[in-house]
């Protein structure tokens, strides 16, 4: 019996992966004037029905409203096909990480699915430039204006830092065993591939392109999801190339653990960032073998003291960054605000009482790192209550304006050559024993 039932699920398997599916065949047209939706939905509904298989998208100009994916079936847009975005028919929605998932909050939706892939050589465009950018661009310029009531008193439970709401790109929701490969994302509504709540999840030699001027255009954002790999990745964003975070105090999301990311580029961008978000905890994070060139940070770790767990280990090795401002920047006093705060942060902090969303960064590792034309060389910030515990740092050579700055943190470097510009080549503040080697040249 036991034969019988393998023979005919491995059967079962091979028939889905055989299937093929068409948008055609359900008066879908690539022609960037047929509104392809009903059509596209269709084909997946049918290669579904049949245990599984590949909706085909052929070269051509495929526009759609949103899309929802169902277990066991590939979307191939294949090398010389685009699948555009389209709001004609009014049905996207806004997404928030405060919220339970919904249908229609991202171009491409899934959850409560296993086995699916989007792949193939095409490009995804989500329009953002044309239809979602330019509300959230006039609010952000309010905002900085002084003027915080255009989102407040819009936008009411949604934090300032998190831009104005509008759909996702794409979205793994309750997703076991996925993958993103092969593709172009370029003009995203908001955030890019979001992965939350899932597992098994490989996202490798994507292209994620977005102007730097693009609002909350993170590249990929990871929350509450284990065993993640990221890899081969090409990320020009507006905000987070990539971010790990695992929900805020108000939900019920488990921890992001087990996250690899590597032989990557980061262009333009924040940056490679764990949090702010990191209510569930963050756990086991490896970073190797990534380029940063011109982003905001290199490997930056944030939370605070509404919003925080414990958080680590973090190992990144084999990092190279040029015109980076804040190469390594680890902070649990994350105020929301981008950047270093010039040379504030040797300045004592009011101590407050310890509480279940304290923030403790702990087991953080970083080795064999290069980078040159920074601001910052490195920012240790941790709480009086909460100090970041277990810094190791080795083989690590920075050029930058300002040295190193810590307080409320502990740790040690091993051969650490860092050349300043203006200043000291470290600036201790509070409860900062931080052990640094130097090394030769």
């Amino acid at each position: 019996m036991t034969l019988v039932c393998c023979v005919c699920f491995s059967s079962c398997i091979a028939q889905a992966a055989s299937t093929v599916c068409l948008p055609q065949d359900f008066g879908g047209k690539a022609d960037g004037k047929n509104l392809n939706t009903h059509a596209i939905q269709q084909a997946i509904q049918q290669c579904s029905q049949r245990g599984g298989g590949t909706v085909q998208l052929s070269p051509g100009l495929w526009l759609s409203g949103p899309l929802q994916l169902q277990s066991n079936i590939t979307l191939q847009i294949d090398k010389g096909g685009t699948l555009k975005a389209s709001n004609q028919e009014g049905k996207f929605i806004s997404a928030f990480i405060g919220q339970p998932a919904k249908e229609n909050e991202a171009f491409i939706f899934a959850s409560h699915v296993k086995n699916i892939a989007i792949t193939g050589g095409g490009i995804l465009d989500g329009d953002g430039e044309k239809t979602w950018w330019p509300e959230a661009l006039k609010i952000r310029g309010e905002v900085r204006g002084g003027n915080k009531k255009a989102f407040t008193d819009r936008f009411p439970g949604v934090p300032l830092a998190n831009g104005v709401p509008r759909p996702w790109f794409v979205e793994f929701n309750d997703v076991t065993g996925g993958k993103i490969q092969k593709l172009h994302l370029t003009n995203s509504p908001m955030w890019n591939i979001v992965i939350r709540n899932s597992t098994d999840i490989h996202v490798s030699d994507v292209k994620i392109n977005n102007p730097v001027t693009s609002p909350n255009t993170d590249g990929i954002d990871i929350v509450s999801s284990q065993n993640v790999t990221v890899s081969n990745m090409d990320i020009y964003t507006g905000d987070d190339n990539i971010a790990i975070k695992s929900g805020l105090v108000n939900g019920t999301a488990a921890a992001s653990k087990n996250i690899t990311i590597n032989n990557s580029i980061m262009r333009e961008g924040h940056g490679i960032s764990v949090g702010s978000e990191t209510a569930n905890g963050i756990g086991k994070v490896t970073i190797t073998g990534v380029t940063f060139l011109n982003t905001e940070n290199g490997v930056r770790i944030k939370s605070a003291r509404d919003r925080g767990n414990t958080i680590g280990p973090l190992v990144a090795s084999h990092l190279t960054m040029t015109n980076v401002t804040t190469p390594i920047l680890v902070t649990n006093s994350y105020s929301g605000q981008a950047g270093a705060q010039g040379h504030t942060l040797t300045q004592p902090i009011k101590t407050a009482p310890v509480t279940a969303s304290t923030p403790k960064i702990k087991g953080i590792t970083i080795s064999d790192l290069v980078a040159t034309k920074a601001t910052y060389a490195m920012i240790f910030s941790g709480l009086p209550e909460s100090p970041i515990h277990d810094v190791a740092l080795n083989n690590i050579k920075i050029d930058a304006r300002y040295g190193v700055q810590a307080r409320y943190v502990t740790g040690e470097g091993d051969n650490l050559n860092i050349s300043v510009k203006e200043g000291l080549t470290m600036e201790k503040g509070p409860d900062a024993t931080l052990k640094l080697k130097r090394g030769t040249d």
